[in-house]
């Protein structure tokens, strides 16, 4: 198969467009926007169809978990065009949304993120997945652009387009205990492949559904499904004791501020780890006060009524995952304190067990003789989250929303940081571009 190449050397090229990568552009406009300079030559590249955030989690009900004002660009400039006042004002709701209180819903946060990345004016390629970011290297050794390889989704064609600087903004990957790879399929899928894959059981009926995490995404999860399927049994698993709420205290989560980067980057290996674990209370493995008071009301309601449907299932781990001869799940489960032995049987199970985020993303497998690495492998980032290169690389990689390891739990997956990241990147990226041309 023959590889369609782009022959304009852009100044930027993104991979990813979803909210890190439009935060980037929205950034990357409102400075030529503010300048009138020429535009800043970029290009995005996205996997999906589209920019929707978290298409198949968006279940009714459900809110974001952050203020809507830390939206792609209020924190960096509240005049820019980006942010979502103006998307309310757009819309005609601004009013009406002040008398609503409260966090955002999913579904008008997942609007917001597709009408910001309509407002970009730069070239978005969807259907676009990033296979690899390879140096290109002139004839006097020296690598002065990159070149990036993306494959069409839709029909398999590949694609290369050349950059003096990459961000990669790919996300976090889902992640899935090796106990559960070998099943995955029909009946057993993560978290964030829900709603088409319940739709794909179609109108089977479903007498038990099992989830796998105590997270908010599972809370959700269950509580959708006790709506939804009325019939059914819902069987929630987790480790420790039960449903736990996020760390809220107002100071604790200062960790979201940009000046709490700052103190975390200037930290120490061992010292970041243990104020990363610190950390992770305000994010993960944990759920918000309302769903907690909504799945403790759901129990006692069973309690109430004598009839059953939300087994809760604490200090509770799967051994072995197995399937009947009619295609249901076998979970055979154990106590974690006193070994008791279960057995729970499903005709789906959600594995909410998270995202990882990569030590090395993949796609840079062949700038490795570039990179600066750690003792872990990982590479060497500055403050401003681009990677450290050798003296011969002159191309700029960014890994935006990358490293949580090394500049803390506010510069991954959280929109909390996400203009602030931005702006820093940006800066970086101009005053790069502004170098003179190394001979």
């Amino acid at each position: 198969m023959t590889t369609a190449h782009d022959p304009v050397v852009q100044d930027l090229v993104v991979a990813g467009f979803g909210p890190s990568g439009i935060a980037l552009a929205a950034a990357v406009e409102d400075h030529d926007d503010a300048t009138g300079s020429a535009p800043l030559a970029a290009r995005y590249l996205e996997k999906a169809a589209d920019s929707a955030w978290q298409p198949n989690l968006v279940l009714p009900g459900t809110d974001i978990q952050h203020h809507f004002l830390r939206d792609f660009a209020t924190p960096r400039d509240a005049r820019s065009r980006f942010t979502f006042p103006h998307y309310l004002q757009q819309s005609g709701r601004f009013y009406p949304f002040t008398l609503m209180g409260g966090y955002v819903s999913r579904l008008e946060w997942s609007d917001y993120v597709q009408w910001a990345a309509a407002q970009v004016r730069g070239t978005v390629d969807y259907h676009r997945e990033v296979l690899s970011v390879e140096p290109v290297t002139d004839a006097d050794g020296r690598v002065r652009t990159a070149r990036v390889l993306s494959r069409d989704t839709r029909d398999g064609s590949l694609h290369t387009v050349e950059g003096r600087s990459v961000a990669l903004a790919t996300g976090h990957e889902a992640y899935v205990p090796e106990l559960f790879r070998p099943h995955l399929g029909e009946r057993v899928f993560h978290a964030s492949q829900l709603l088409p894959s319940l739709a794909a059981l179609g109108d089977r009926p479903l007498r038990s559904i099992a989830v796998i995490g105590a997270g908010q995404t599972a809370g959700e999860i269950v509580l959708h499904l006790a709506a939804q399927h009325p019939d059914a049994e819902i069987h929630s698993v987790v480790r420790h004791a039960g449903f736990r709420m996020y760390e809220l205290g107002h100071f604790s989560n200062e960790v979201y501020f940009p000046d709490e980067t700052d103190y975390f980057y200037a930290l120490e290996g061992e010292q970041r780890e243990r104020a990363l674990d610190q950390a992770r209370a305000t994010n993960y493995a944990a759920v918000d006060p309302d769903v907690s008071t909504a799945l403790y009301q759901a129990v006692y309601q069973d309690r109430f009524t004598g009839r059953q449907r939300l087994h809760m299932h604490k200090r509770t781990e799967v051994a072995a995952v197995d399937h009947a001869p009619d295609g249901r799940v076998l979970l055979r489960t154990e106590e974690a304190f006193t070994g008791e032995r279960g057995l729970i049987e499903a005709d789906a199970v959600i594995v909410c067990t998270g995202y990882r985020e990569a030590s090395l993303p993949r796609q840079l497998a062949a700038f490795v003789p570039y990179l600066r690495l750690d003792g872990q492998g990982r590479p060497e980032v500055t403050r401003a989250y681009r990677a450290e290169t050798t003296e011969d690389c002159e191309v700029a990689i960014y890994l935006d929303g990358l490293t949580e390891w090394r500049h803390g739990i506010g510069s991954a997956t959280s929109f909390s940081q996400m203009a602030a990241k931005a702006d820093t990147i940006h800066r970086d990226l101009r005053a790069r571009l502004r170098r003179p041309v190394a001979a």
